[in-house]
């Protein structure tokens, strides 16, 4: 009885409670939560290493990372020595060779990683004393090896030339480069041509300079003891020799003198890269740090800040636009808003992006916004204090860039004490924008146009223009004429005269072809049929197993997927017809065809031949050889433009056939080579059923 008279006391203090709450009204956030930082214990080495250790035995397990402050380098007409050295070293030691070095590493099931900066291991704490001795080893007693420099020489050249037509590539070069100047570390970037020049001496030399204890941190984190580390590090790291890198002063990077637009034409882009960028004085010391992390979080911190719900969520104009505010101690801060959006709406996108920026100037944020963008660095800090490497990572901060003690155990509340005056107060004082460079990266002849006619703020912006490597250029000029009797037709036929004539590719009935490819590690196989009828059969296999297959049979079709079939509807038979051809170029009617121009297809100048609306084929100037298929079309809602390099022609029975195919997806790019073309082989009726 009692206990049900108990009960019903406290249900009725709950509904009194309750009752006295006013639910039209968002509940008071609470005070930061206080932060209690266990520190790290250290110890200092007579050679200027300093040791950050923190025991942790909740898992039996251990890691350590090396890291090196150092100051940035110039490397000039040796750039690329700091990637090299990067990739040479952890390729085993003077005492260990590369085999037995990772054999070791493998058998301890630890993972052990290594940059021209820095080193990691971690394993199972009863194997870290072994695996902190081998990164000791192969980080101060590197084996620097003829042939592997050479191999990773080779390795890093073959990477740049495959990313040369790269579009956010070319994007962030010309961005860094005119932010900082070509003179300035940050501005710099490695060419082919550099890294040409550069020997294994220059590599030998850059270590010896640059990877010294006087300015290095080893932090230890796990289930270890301090004691035994201690001297287990003092005897792997005492002999350690060197120096403090001496730090070259370079002049600080400039705004623009104005607001203006800095343009970089690349032919291939199939959507822009476009930014707003300036520099700005507050650094991570300053108070008015914290006011200008929540300013950057709500105009294009996530999925909730003010750039995405704009240019993706209201306009549709990309994936995701956001903004990022990078401090560093040896330069300007930096604030940029990003996007990669549509040709057709890049112009629109410059103008929502400048929108934004000056919106954070010119109007009070809401509270709404102030207290999400507050809740996730709270939680995110929250979050991360649950990792012991948390702990590590504010001391080593602390100690490398200057900071006060206690500038991470106050935190949140120097987060929490921010006003919407403050945000508007640093976005006037710090967001420079009317001397802030609006960056374009993309394909001039069709956004160009536009971006001239766009007013951000009102009024048209210079521009200029550049190179993919930053090099300024003059306007590209795409109203050239064409030579004199360059039409459709004449493309056309030059086309069918190279591959071996037009009569040989009529008189072709029947095409079989058998190509492969590997995406994502998966060798995939490829098996196309094809007549002259309006047929087509093309399955994709895996390991001997049909994953995908489409067949077309003149008035019907059908598209089937892991088992599942599914007929084509007219709509969409009728777009794949086209596809069945042999040779496309016997079904066009030039007279329904139009030359766009002349466009760059890797550095090849190609007459480009729309076929139809969001479709080009590109032909080569110099050879008259198709060598790129372009098609935008809109799936789910996004446009998307998939292209398609052709190239490796090679004789079959008298005809020219492309055997390499480059298909793009996304980021990611996969070569399909073919391992057989026959031509005029027996179809039956079963092969397009």
């Amino acid at each position: 009885m009692k206990k049900l008279i108990f009960i019903f006391a406290l249900l009725c203090c709950s509904l009194q409670a309750t009752a006295q709450i006013d639910r039209s009204q968002q509940p008071q956030p609470g005070p930061a939560p206080a932060i209690q930082l266990d520190e790290p214990q250290q110890f200092t080495l007579p050679n200027g290493l300093q040791v950050l250790v923190v025991e942790n035995h909740k898992l039996p397990r251990a890691s350590a990372r090396l890291n090196i402050d150092l100051p940035p380098v110039f490397e000039g007409e040796l750039a690329g020595v700091n990637a090299l050295l990067s990739s040479m070293l952890g390729k085993g030691s003077v005492n260990i060779d590369k085999d037995a070095y990772d054999e070791e590493v493998d058998y301890l099931g630890a993972r052990v990683g290594f940059g021209s900066s820095s080193a990691y291991a971690s394993s199972l704490s009863r194997y870290f004393p072994r695996v902190l001795a081998l990164l000791a080893d192969a980080a101060l007693h590197p084996n620097f090896l003829e042939e592997e420099f050479d191999k990773e020489k080779n390795k890093l050249i073959e990477g740049i030339k495959s990313d040369e037509n790269s579009v956010p590539a070319a994007a962030r070069r010309v961005e860094n480069l005119i932010t900082y100047g070509k003179n300035h570390p940050f501005g710099e970037f490695i060419r082919a041509e550099t890294v040409a020049n550069v020997q294994l001496a220059d590599v030998k030399d850059y270590y010896a300079k640059n990877f010294t204890p006087a300015n290095a941190y080893l932090v230890i984190i796990g289930d270890v003891d301090f004691a035994t580390v201690k001297t287990q590090v003092t005897d792997l790291f005492s002999k350690w020799k060197g120096d403090s890198a001496v730090a070259e002063r370079f002049p600080a990077a400039k705004n623009a003198e104005g607001l203006s637009v800095h343009f970089v034409d690349m032919p291939n882009a199939v959507q822009s890269e476009v930014s707003v960028d300036f520099t700005t004085e507050v650094k991570k010391t300053d108070a008015d740090y914290f006011p200008m992390l929540l300013a950057n979080r709500i105009l294009g911190g996530g999925a909730q800040a003010r750039l995405f719900l704009n240019l993706r969520e209201d306009k549709g104009y990309t994936y995701g636009s956001y903004s990022s505010f990078s401090t560093d101690k040896y330069t300007r801060s930096r604030l940029r808003a990003y996007a990669s959006v549509r040709n057709a709406v890049t112009d629109s996108s410059v103008v929502e992006l400048v929108k934004e920026v000056n919106k954070m100037r010119d109007l009070q944020v809401s509270k709404t916004e102030l207290d999400q963008a507050k809740a996730k660095y709270v939680g995110d800090f929250v979050i991360a204090l649950e990792q012991p490497e948390t702990v590590a990572r504010y001391a080593l901060s602390i100690l490398t860039e200057g900071l006060p003690k206690d500038f991470y155990t106050s935190y949140l509340q120097k987060i929490n004490a921010v006003t919407i005056e403050d945000i508007q107060r640093v976005a006037q004082q710090y967001f420079h924008l009317n001397n802030a460079r609006i960056f374009v990266t993309g394909k001039g002849s069709e956004v160009l146009e536009n971006l001239e006619k766009a007013q951000p703020l009102g009024q048209a912006l210079p521009i200029s223009f550049y190179d993919k490597y930053g090099l300024g250029v003059d306007r590209p000029n795409y109203d050239a004429a064409l030579p004199e009797g360059v039409t459709a037709e004449s493309i056309i036929n030059r086309y069918l005269d190279a591959i071996g004539g037009r009569e040989k590719a009529e008189a072709v009935e029947t095409k079989k072809e058998v190509a492969s490819g590997s995406m994502q590690g998966m060798q995939l196989e490829i098996t196309s049929k094809k007549t002259n009828r309006l047929q087509s059969s093309t399955s994709v296999s895996m390991m001997g197993n049909v994953m995908q297959k489409q067949v077309i049979n003149k008035d019907k079709g059908y598209n089937e997927a892991q088992g599942q079939r599914m007929e084509m509807s007219a709509e969409e038979l009728a777009g794949s017809l086209a596809d069945t051809a042999i040779f496309a170029e016997l079904a066009l009617d030039p007279k329904e065809l139009k030359v766009l121009g002349v466009s760059d297809v890797d550095g090849e100048q190609a007459y480009e031949l729309e076929v139809k609306s969001g479709k080009s084929f590109f032909y080569s100037v110099e050879s008259g050889l198709k060598i790129k298929v372009s098609e935008t079309q809109e799936i789910q809602g996004n446009v998307m433009t998939q292209e398609t390099l052709i190239g490796d022609y090679k004789a079959v029975d008298g005809l020219l056939f492309a055997h390499k195919i480059t298909q793009s997806f996304g980021p990611q790019k996969i070569d399909f080579i073919s391992s057989s073309i026959e031509l005029n082989v027996p179809f039956g009726a079963a092969d397009f059923e």
